[in-house]
Parts: structure tokens; C-alpha cells; sequence
């Protein structure tokens, strides 16, 4: 009888305690806490400074189209997930992994339009498929941005760019950074030396515009200015005070810094715990 008593306590003992860390890993996956046996990664900031040449004969400006070849030619959304916006263009939506295998398109006209941000995968695809026979498939240079610019009403034009966009675009564009209020520790993690700097207490419409005005040069680029605040609230303060509506070839960077900050955190993460799990999963242990 004894013996059956120790037994029960036993089981009962074991019971709570297998209930006590239920209850922990419960909690511990409702707050998405990390698990402690993911090490912290290093951050290796990138750098954008040596731009990536685009080759030109691949490349056509709004511009150089002439009436014929907008009428006539194959337009091509190759830009990625689900980007497919209302662009004022009837256009086929083709994956750029997907061209080589479009072979309707290989004695025909073609003319691919990106985002804009992404042109160096653009132009090595151009390159893969002249190489396959395709001999007039061309990109819009900027891509839908540059379209929309001409064919939708100011305020309806994009005045902002992804932190995506940014790291991506910068490797080929050749436009200039200017930020709004960074420290010198924000100032390190840039993909590339601003131009200019003002500080929080310079930082008015008329002292940017000025600067603006006094270093215009012509440029092939379709953006030539990135502002960069140090996040998004700053943002949204700073766009109140200062209108660049009239201007097509200045943008915003979305949540400034910050957001940037953020996503090249998060890619090295992914980057190097690839198949790891970045977080502890919802299990039950018994």
C-alpha cells in the first residue's frame, strides 16, 4: 500500500513538472522569444561606392522611344512578386527567370520594364538571352518609376523607395545621398558617402533646395537625390515641411535609416542561420 502511495506522489511530481515547462515553452513561443542557442551575427555593412556598369545598347530612355516602337513593340512587366500595378501599359507579366522559355517573343520587338531598382539582374538577362538569339529585346531605363513619371498625375507619383530598393538600386544608379539629422554611428552603416550632411538644427526647405540648386548637373539617372532621415517619424515630420512633389528625380528613403538598418540585420540573419530557426518552436516536451 505503501509502495502504490510513493508511486502516485512520483507521477504526480512528474506530471507538475512537465506541466511547469509546457507552460514556459508556451510562453516563451507566444513572445517569439529567440532561442538562446542562435548566436548574435556580425553585421558586415555593404558597400556600394563602385557602381556595376550597365551595357548601354541594352538599355532604351523614354526619350529615345519614338511613336512607333511605343505602339509596337512587346511590353514585358519583369519586375518581381506581386508588383504588377496599373502602369498605363498593356503589358505581358513574365518573371525574368521565365523569359528564355518565352520564345514567342524571339523574333519580336521587346521592351522590359523593372522596377527600376533592379537593373543589374535586368541587364544580365538581356545579356543570357542575346546570347540565346533574342536580337531586339531591350529595358526601359528606370523601369515602371521612370514610366509613371510621365504618365501619372504628381501626386501620385512614388516619392519613396524601399530600404530594398535602395541597397539594390544604388549598386548601379549613380545618385547622391543626402541626410537629414544622422549621427555618426548611422553615418558608418551607409552603402555609400553622403554628398551632403545637415545636421538636426540645418536642416529647413530653403537651406536643401539651396543645395539642391547650386550642384544640378545633367545626369542619365533617373533619381539623383536620396534623402535619408534617421527614421520614420523624423520622416514623416520632415516630408510636411519640405515638398520635392515637383521634383521627380529626388526620393525618400521609407523609415529612414532605421528601416534600412533593419533589413540588412534581418538578410544576415537569414544569411547565415539558413536552415536554423530563428526562434523556438511551439512544442510540447513530456
Amino acid at each position: 500500500m505503501l509502495k502504490l502511495k510513493q508511486i502516485i506522489v512520483f507521477f504526480g511530481l512528474l506530471v507538475f513538472i512537465n506541466a511547469q515547462i509546457f507552460a514556459q515553452d508556451v510562453t516563451t513561443c507566444q513572445n517569439n522569444e529567440p532561442d538562446s542557442t542562435i548566436l548574435p551575427v556580425a553585421i558586415s555593412w555593404p558597400d556600394n561606392r563602385d557602381k556595376q556598369p550597365l551595357d548601354k545598347k541594352n538599355w532604351l530612355t523614354i526619350q529615345q522611344l519614338n511613336q512607333q516602337q511605343l505602339q509596337h513593340a512587346v511590353w514585358v512587366d519583369v519586375r518581381s512578386g506581386n508588383k504588377n500595378k496599373e502602369s498605363g501599359l498593356d503589358m505581358l507579366a513574365i518573371p525574368l527567370h521565365q523569359l528564355s522559355g518565352a520564345q514567342f517573343l524571339f523574333d519580336k520587338p521587346v521592351i522590359l520594364v523593372g522596377s527600376g531598382f533592379d537593373q543589374l539582374s535586368v541587364n544580365q538577362t538581356i545579356n543570357h538571352l542575346r546570347k540565346k538569339g533574342f536580337k531586339h529585346i531591350f529595358a526601359l531605363n528606370g523601369g515602371i518609376y521612370e514610366w509613371q513619371k510621365l504618365h501619372q498625375p504628381t501626386q501620385l507619383r512614388q516619392q519613396e523607395i524601399t530600404a530594398e530598393e535602395f541597397l539594390s538600386g544604388g549598386k548601379t544608379i549613380h545618385w547622391q545621398i543626402i541626410t537629414l539629422g544622422l549621427n555618426a554611428e548611422q553615418l558608418a552603416t551607409l552603402p555609400e558617402q553622403p554628398v551632403k550632411q545637415f545636421a538636426q538644427t540645418q536642416i529647413t526647405a530653403s537651406a536643401l533646395k539651396q543645395f539642391i540648386h547650386n550642384n544640378a548637373k545633367s545626369s542619365d539617372d533617373f533619381i539623383r537625390y536620396v534623402l535619408i532621415s534617421p527614421d520614420e517619424q523624423t520622416l514623416k515630420r520632415l516630408q510636411q515641411q519640405i515638398s520635392f512633389a515637383d521634383s521627380a528625380n529626388i526620393i525618400w528613403l521609407r523609415g529612414g535609416i532605421t528601416a534600412y538598418q533593419h533589413y540588412v540585420q534581418q538578410q544576415t540573419k537569414l544569411s547565415k542561420h539558413a536552415g536554423q530557426s530563428l526562434s523556438r518552436p511551439c512544442r510540447l516536451t513530456i
